[in-house]
């Protein structure tokens, strides 16, 4: 009984061994992995924080930053679960900061809506409302008359064409 006991706890002894060994092992490469990322962010290369693909920093129009840096490929899942989480002055900071780099780097367009027109999306690839910044909200323009970027509404239509 008792060499059956040795057995055991001599078997328990070499898995410890192998699980430790294995988990130093685990942590060493994961220190490594954080060591070449560092490197290639002193290289320029930079990181999407939704794929997690890298993008080079001297791209600007890879890469939209809002206090963590979103590729282009996933705005529009980025800005539809985001937007609905910001506060609204977040929010519209935000989506006027992301309306402005869709224009510089993406051919973003703003298109006035027509009331009663129903806007063609066949050949969008993204799109989102914004506020306008024109008349930051209000419709208005300074002379009291109605802002003629926005129709009005106080908003405007930021389409990325296909």
């Amino acid at each position: 009984m008792q060499s059956e006991l040795g057995n055991g706890s001599s078997q328990d002894g070499a898995h410890d061994r192998v699980e430790n060994s294995s988990f130093e092992t685990m942590a060493r490469v994961e220190h490594d992995l954080r060591d070449v990322i560092d490197a290639l962010a002193l290289l320029g290369i930079k990181r999407c924080s939704q794929c997690r693909q890298f993008f080079r920093g001297a791209d600007p129009g890879a890469l939209f930053d809002c206090g963590k840096l979103v590729c282009y490929k996933c705005i529009p899942d980025w800005w539809t679960s985001c937007s609905i989480r910001l506060g609204i002055a977040d929010r519209e900071r935000t989506e006027g900061k992301l309306a402005s780099w869709l224009r510089k780097y993406h051919h973003a367009e703003v298109v006035k809506e027509t009331l009663g027109k129903v806007p063609d999306t066949s050949n969008i690839e993204f799109q989102m409302i914004a506020r306008c910044l024109e008349c930051s909200g209000s419709g208005k323009l300074m002379e009291g008359e109605r802002c003629r970027f926005c129709n009005g509404a106080g908003t405007v239509r930021i389409v990325v064409p296909k």
